[in-house]
């Protein structure tokens, strides 16, 4: 009788999980279907009174800002969403005042670098352009707690509101300046101005005060552990989204770099932003059952194959219709990037996949084998693309696809053998 009424019990928390986990996943899709849109019109207008030229210049702003920025995910979010539950009130205030030290320093960092990069590209306009967008980081703190813990208790919807309407009114004031001329500012300053919609939205969206001496940082060893990789795994991932930006700049010009970026975005911007939801949802899922080997692995192999009937027809679709839709919502202008936007946007097809066996090992605390698998395809990654932007941007659009279409599945047959296949056989 209590096997059954255990068996009864399981079988609604396995539905319970799956419910939480389509239910924010499906708050996520509403996100950003709402930034889609408004990305979709700014692209439109910034096509059409906009040049490559001036593409490339905010291409490379925003890359710069990125590789910095990528410090501030260090892991400390990350820690509060896998903690338990008796550590989190000590690691929520040891990462409210590590995140004070990590964002002061970026600040400085990113107004200093400005000026040897805009000596190194020869352009002067990025200098005021870095400063003004490292401001953003002395905001961030005071959010970035209440950010985490609100994906800890995977109130997603939450979340995709207040990350879907900054980036939403980002993108409509991007196009409001697009069109009063504002040039590379119209795509950098919206970044900045936005920036407290962000901190507000988390303030307000669960309550969270630090207390205690402000200088008390309790397990802040555990906290930069896990950060030390954590961090390690970002810089990492954050070069391979980035770093084909700055060498596309340096060796083919600024010209081709504003076609780069522009397929890019028209290409892989939905893709990314699609994958990038999918772990959001995924990761905390996991974590929830990390210490059961069984229902670990049937929550993981049921989301993977929702995130595939997800993903897989989205990415395709849009893949297939960028010859048609290209020249006429973008203009004939950007013809000459459809190929490259087509290569670009197939080789997110198996980017999921990494990103699933990513969220499997980090939940399971098994965060070197992602670091490894970083390091080893960031290496590959950005030799390939040095090597192809000698030739062209259609070889260096080619070399994207053939890497992640090799890489990425081996990466998830990986990472299942380790984290089950050895646990099953040491049980």
């Amino acid at each position: 009788m209590l096997k059954r009424f255990d068996n009864i019990k399981n079988f609604f928390a396995q539905k319970n999980s799956e419910s939480v986990f389509l239910k924010n996943l499906g708050w996520l899709g509403v996100s950003e279907a709402f930034v889609r849109v408004t990305r979709l019109v700014t692209a439109i207008i910034l096509a059409r009174f906009m040049d490559p030229l001036l593409f490339g210049l905010a291409a490379l702003v925003l890359t710069i800002n990125e590789l910095v920025r990528v410090f501030n995910r260090n892991g400390i979010g990350a820690k509060i969403v896998q903690c338990s539950d008796d550590e989190l009130a000590t690691i929520c205030n040891t990462a409210y005042r590590l995140n004070f030290i990590f964002c002061i320093c970026l600040f400085v960092i990113q107004c200093a670098v400005a000026y040897p990069l805009a000596e190194f590209y020869d352009s002067p306009k990025l200098v005021p352009m870095l400063q003004v967008l490292s401001i953003t980081y002395l905001l961030m703190p005071f959010g970035m707690v209440q950010a985490s813990l609100i994906q800890r208790e995977q109130r997603l919807k939450t979340a995709a509101m207040i990350d879907g309407g900054q980036v939403g009114i980002d993108n409509i004031i991007t196009s409001l300046l697009a069109i009063a001329g504002f040039g590379a500012w119209a795509i950098v300053l919206p970044k900045f101005l936005t920036s407290p919609i962000w901190v507000l939205g988390y303030r307000r969206a669960i309550y969270w005060r630090p207390n205690g001496p402000f200088l008390t940082f309790g397990l802040w060893r555990d906290v930069l552990e896990f950060g030390r990789y954590y961090l390690s795994i970002e810089v990492l991932k954050t070069a391979r989204l980035n770093l084909d930006n700055m060498i596309i700049g340096r060796l083919l010009g600024m010209e081709a770099l504003g076609l780069y970026y522009f397929a890019r975005n028209a290409g892989l911007g939905f893709s990314l932003t699609l994958i990038n939801a999918i772990n959001s949802a995924l990761y905390p899922n996991l974590c929830e059952v990390k210490n059961d080997q069984n229902e670990l692995k049937r929550r993981f192999t049921k989301n993977l194959k929702h995130i595939a009937l997800i993903a897989l027809p989205l990415i395709t679709l849009q893949a297939s219709l960028a010859f048609i839709y290209v020249p006429i919502v973008f203009g004939e202008q950007w013809v000459e990037a459809v190929p490259i936007l087509t290569l670009l946007c197939l080789s997110a097809l198996p980017r999921p996949l990494a990103e699933s066996a990513s969220a499997l090992v980090l939940a399971t605390g098994k965060i070197s084998i992602d670091f490894n698998w970083n390091v080893m395809m960031t290496a590959l990654f950005v030799a390939s693309v040095y090597a192809a932007s000698q030739f062209s941007l259609f070889i260096v659009a080619s070399a994207v696809l053939v890497i992640y279409a090799i890489t990425h599945p081996l990466y998830l047959a990986y990472a299942w053998r380790r984290i089950f296949n050895e646990r099953e056989s040491y049980a």
